[in-house]
Protein backbone atom coordinates (compact mmCIF):
# COMPACT_ATOMS: atom_id res chain seq x y z
CA UNK A 1 0.00 0.00 0.00
CA UNK A 2 2.77 2.70 1.13
CA UNK A 3 4.42 2.10 -2.26
CA UNK A 4 1.63 2.92 -4.01
CA UNK A 5 0.77 6.12 -2.28
CA UNK A 6 4.39 6.45 -2.81
CA UNK A 7 4.44 5.99 -6.40
CA UNK A 8 1.46 8.33 -6.87
CA UNK A 9 3.18 10.74 -5.00
CA UNK A 10 6.14 11.09 -7.20
CA UNK A 11 4.31 10.81 -10.57
CA UNK A 12 1.57 13.33 -10.01
CA UNK A 13 1.20 15.41 -13.27
CA UNK A 14 2.54 18.59 -13.51
CA UNK A 15 0.22 21.48 -14.52
CA UNK A 16 3.06 23.93 -15.47
CA UNK A 17 4.81 21.96 -17.86
CA UNK A 18 2.21 20.21 -19.79
CA UNK A 19 -0.38 17.25 -19.76
CA UNK A 20 2.44 14.37 -20.49
CA UNK A 21 4.94 16.07 -17.74
CA UNK A 22 5.89 14.60 -14.40
CA UNK A 23 6.52 16.22 -11.12
CA UNK A 24 8.96 14.62 -8.38
CA UNK A 25 8.17 14.77 -5.08
CA UNK A 26 11.07 14.64 -2.32
CA UNK A 27 9.86 13.86 1.40
CA UNK A 28 12.15 14.13 3.86
CA UNK A 29 12.28 11.85 7.08
CA UNK A 30 9.73 13.19 9.01
CA UNK A 31 6.99 13.84 5.93
CA UNK A 32 8.39 9.83 5.13
CA UNK A 33 7.45 8.87 8.60
CA UNK A 34 4.17 10.74 8.95
CA UNK A 35 2.86 9.14 5.54
CA UNK A 36 4.23 5.53 6.35
CA UNK A 37 1.93 6.38 9.83
CA UNK A 38 -0.69 7.38 8.14
CA UNK A 39 -0.96 4.65 5.85
CA UNK A 40 -0.34 1.85 8.72
CA UNK A 41 -3.51 3.48 10.47
CA UNK A 42 -5.73 3.50 6.90
CA UNK A 43 -5.31 0.20 6.79
CA UNK A 44 -5.31 -1.43 10.10
CA UNK A 45 -2.25 -2.96 9.92
CA UNK A 46 -0.75 -4.51 13.11
CA UNK A 47 -3.16 -2.01 14.92
CA UNK A 48 -4.88 -3.32 17.85
CA UNK A 49 -6.98 -1.31 21.06
CA UNK A 50 -3.74 -2.89 23.13
CA UNK A 51 -1.03 -2.27 20.40
CA UNK A 52 -1.98 1.01 19.14
CA UNK A 53 0.51 2.82 21.46
CA UNK A 54 3.87 2.73 22.35
CA UNK A 55 4.88 0.29 25.46
CA UNK A 56 5.59 2.10 28.42
CA UNK A 57 8.13 0.79 31.04
CA UNK A 58 8.38 1.56 35.05
CA UNK A 59 12.57 0.31 34.59
CA UNK A 60 13.30 4.17 33.89
CA UNK A 61 17.07 3.71 36.06
CA UNK A 62 19.18 6.88 35.22
CA UNK A 63 22.38 7.32 32.82
CA UNK A 64 25.05 8.36 35.47
CA UNK A 65 27.89 7.17 32.43
CA UNK A 66 27.63 10.01 29.54
CA UNK A 67 29.50 7.01 27.04
CA UNK A 68 25.85 4.77 28.31
CA UNK A 69 23.28 7.62 27.32
CA UNK A 70 23.04 7.01 23.51
CA UNK A 71 22.71 2.83 24.35
CA UNK A 72 19.84 3.80 26.78
CA UNK A 73 18.39 5.64 24.20
CA UNK A 74 18.55 3.25 21.52
CA UNK A 75 17.20 0.64 23.39
CA UNK A 76 14.49 1.87 24.88
CA UNK A 77 13.68 3.56 21.29
CA UNK A 78 14.02 -0.24 19.88
CA UNK A 79 11.78 -1.33 22.68
CA UNK A 80 8.88 1.26 22.03
CA UNK A 81 9.60 2.47 26.00
CA UNK A 82 7.93 5.46 25.78
CA UNK A 83 8.43 6.00 29.50
CA UNK A 84 12.34 5.02 29.54
CA UNK A 85 12.72 7.42 26.64
CA UNK A 86 11.67 10.11 28.07
CA UNK A 87 13.16 9.64 31.36
CA UNK A 88 16.20 10.61 29.12
CA UNK A 89 14.60 14.12 29.04
CA UNK A 90 14.75 17.24 31.91
CA UNK A 91 11.42 18.21 32.28
CA UNK A 92 11.89 21.13 30.79
CA UNK A 93 13.81 19.90 27.18
CA UNK A 94 13.49 21.82 24.56
CA UNK A 95 12.91 19.12 21.52
CA UNK A 96 12.82 20.20 18.18
CA UNK A 97 11.16 17.32 16.10
CA UNK A 98 12.42 16.37 12.38
CA UNK A 99 9.50 18.65 10.93
CA UNK A 100 11.89 21.92 12.93
CA UNK A 101 8.94 22.24 15.56
CA UNK A 102 10.06 23.42 18.87
CA UNK A 103 8.32 21.25 21.35
CA UNK A 104 9.06 22.80 25.10
CA UNK A 105 8.77 20.38 28.14
CA UNK A 106 8.51 16.32 28.47
CA UNK A 107 4.80 16.15 27.75
CA UNK A 108 5.38 17.75 24.22
CA UNK A 109 8.16 15.50 23.87
CA UNK A 110 6.47 12.06 24.99
CA UNK A 111 3.60 13.16 22.09
CA UNK A 112 5.89 13.48 19.52
CA UNK A 113 7.42 10.18 19.95
CA UNK A 114 4.23 7.91 20.76
CA UNK A 115 3.18 8.45 17.05
CA UNK A 116 6.45 7.18 16.05
CA UNK A 117 7.04 4.41 18.41
CA UNK A 118 3.54 2.84 17.25
CA UNK A 119 5.56 2.36 13.78
CA UNK A 120 7.98 -0.30 15.85
CA UNK A 121 11.31 1.26 14.02
CA UNK A 122 14.26 0.29 15.11
CA UNK A 123 17.90 2.47 15.20
CA UNK A 124 21.15 2.17 15.43
CA UNK A 125 22.99 4.94 17.04
CA UNK A 126 26.90 5.42 15.93
CA UNK A 127 29.55 7.95 15.35
CA UNK A 128 29.06 9.36 19.09
CA UNK A 129 31.16 12.31 20.31
CA UNK A 130 31.07 13.79 23.11
CA UNK A 131 32.69 17.41 24.27
CA UNK A 132 31.96 18.30 27.95
CA UNK A 133 32.26 21.17 30.40
CA UNK A 134 31.72 20.69 33.78
CA UNK A 135 27.89 19.12 33.69
CA UNK A 136 27.37 19.79 30.67
CA UNK A 137 27.95 18.01 26.91
CA UNK A 138 27.14 18.59 23.27
CA UNK A 139 26.74 15.51 21.68
CA UNK A 140 26.78 14.24 17.98
CA UNK A 141 26.17 11.40 16.19
CA UNK A 142 24.79 9.65 13.09
CA UNK A 143 21.61 7.05 12.97
CA UNK A 144 20.29 4.83 10.60
CA UNK A 145 16.63 3.98 11.58
CA UNK A 146 14.97 1.24 9.62
CA UNK A 147 10.95 0.52 9.67
CA UNK A 148 8.98 -1.93 7.54
CA UNK A 149 6.04 -0.51 5.31
CA UNK A 150 2.74 -1.54 4.87
CA UNK A 151 3.67 -3.46 1.67
CA UNK A 152 6.41 -5.38 4.00
CA UNK A 153 9.36 -2.82 2.21
CA UNK A 154 12.29 -2.48 4.11
CA UNK A 155 12.67 1.55 4.68
CA UNK A 156 16.34 2.49 5.99
CA UNK A 157 16.63 6.30 6.57
CA UNK A 158 20.24 8.05 7.97
CA UNK A 159 20.47 11.45 9.57
CA UNK A 160 22.66 12.77 12.55
CA UNK A 161 21.33 14.28 15.94
CA UNK A 162 22.91 17.28 18.01
CA UNK A 163 22.06 17.21 21.93
CA UNK A 164 23.28 19.20 24.70
CA UNK A 165 22.73 16.76 28.49
CA UNK A 166 23.29 18.01 31.46
CA UNK A 167 24.29 15.87 34.47
CA UNK A 168 22.01 16.45 37.01
CA UNK A 169 23.17 14.55 40.19
CA UNK A 170 21.36 10.88 40.73
CA UNK A 171 19.07 11.49 38.19
CA UNK A 172 21.91 11.02 35.38
CA UNK A 173 22.77 12.65 32.50
CA UNK A 174 19.31 14.11 30.70
CA UNK A 175 19.09 15.76 27.58
CA UNK A 176 18.16 19.56 27.79
CA UNK A 177 17.94 20.30 24.11
CA UNK A 178 17.55 17.79 21.25
CA UNK A 179 17.25 19.20 17.77
CA UNK A 180 16.58 16.26 15.43
CA UNK A 181 15.34 18.53 12.85
CA UNK A 182 19.45 18.80 11.38
CA UNK A 183 22.09 16.36 10.91
CA UNK A 184 26.15 17.09 12.36
CA UNK A 185 27.05 15.30 9.33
Amino acid sequence: MFSSIYNALCTLPSDRSGAGAKQSVDLSRAQFLRLVGTGLVASGVGLSASGMFAQTSSDTAPVTDLDKVYDAWQDRFNAGDLDGLVALYAEDVTYINPDGVELLGNAATRADYQGLLALKPKIEIGDRIHVVHNDIALSTNHWTLELTDPDGKLQNLTGGGIEVLRHQGDAGWRFIIDDASRSAF
